[in-house]
């Protein structure tokens, strides 16, 4: 007599909640994607696929008149830089945190951070921008990198200060033991150990600086904007231009999948860890 496995309703609850999470997220790339293969003058009908299949649509957005390798080189360049530049300042203020943080001073300036995220970036648009068109920065990749530092520093020594509390003290006590100073222990030590929390950050950072429009709208120019203001201009007065809008759309989401898919490994680390 064979057993008949009972399914509990929590179980059941979790794939129904999980189908509708999938349902919402793959929708609306499955549209980006028939969209962008659909012929010009065709509409799609419904969740029906495309009757024909195209490629004009990337062809104009790789190599035809609206190419998108310029913006992409400048988004890939104004995020790498405006992520390692914030890495650079965001790991000694986190580590010193970390060890300050039972006292008061410290926690002040801890959550002084939370409020320097919660300005907004349109608030710092105009000051940048009289600042730099005083200096020559602006239209330019180096002005664009150093507004957008601002926006990724704050969330930066956030997620590492918890990475740097989980080092365990008796580490650093055996750095000192072996006459290591401050400097070598956090540079030998500590920071090997919290590599993954820094790569996380990193990653993460990159994707919030990445997607930036309000920044760099204001302070890039036509030679200098990045992907998000790229994508607007398929926007016209009297026409917008659907396919190679969806075309350079999936062309441009590519790079953050990838930066996405490869912080995985590090993310359930910092979900556990939590932000305190």
């Amino acid at each position: 007599m064979s057993r008949t496995r009972r399914i509990r309703p929590g179980t059941v609850g979790r794939w129904a909640l999980l189908a509708v999470v999938l349902v919402w997220v793959l929708l609306p790339l499955y549209f980006l994607v028939a969209v962008a293969l659909t012929p010009g003058g065709t509409t799609l009908r419904g969740l029906n696929p495309p009757d024909s299949v195209t490629l004009r649509n990337f062809s104009a957005v790789l190599n035809g008149a609206y190419e998108i390798w310029p913006a992409l080189v400048n988004s890939v360049v104004v995020t790498v830089a405006s992520t390692v530049l914030a890495l650079v300042f965001a790991t000694p203020a986190a580590y010193a945190l970390s060890h300050l943080r039972h006292r008061r001073l410290a926690r002040g300036l801890y959550l002084s951070s939370f409020v320097l995220r919660g300005v907004p970036p349109v608030a710092l648009v105009l000051p940048y921008y009289v600042i730099f068109s005083k200096t020559n920065l602006l239209n330019t990749v180096g002005g664009v990198i150093i507004a957008l530092i601002p926006l990724a520093l704050p969330y930066s020594i956030w997620t590492m200060r918890v990475f740097f509390d989980a080092v365990p003290p008796q580490v650093e006590e055996a750095a000192g033991v072996d006459g290591a100073g401050t400097l070598r222990t956090f540079v030998s030590v500590v920071l090997p150990i919290a590599r993954p929390g820094i790569a996380a950050t990193g990653i993460l950072a990159a994707l919030l600086v990445f997607v930036d429009y309000i920044v760099v709208a204001t302070l890039a120019g036509p030679a200098t904007m990045t992907f998000p203001v790229y994508v607007t201009s398929f926007q016209q007065d009297y026409l917008s231009l659907v396919g190679p809008l969806a075309a350079a759309s999936v062309v441009g989401a590519l790079p953050m999948i990838l930066m996405f898919g490869f912080s995985q490994r590090y993310m359930l680390r910092l979900a556990s860890a939590g932000v305190h």
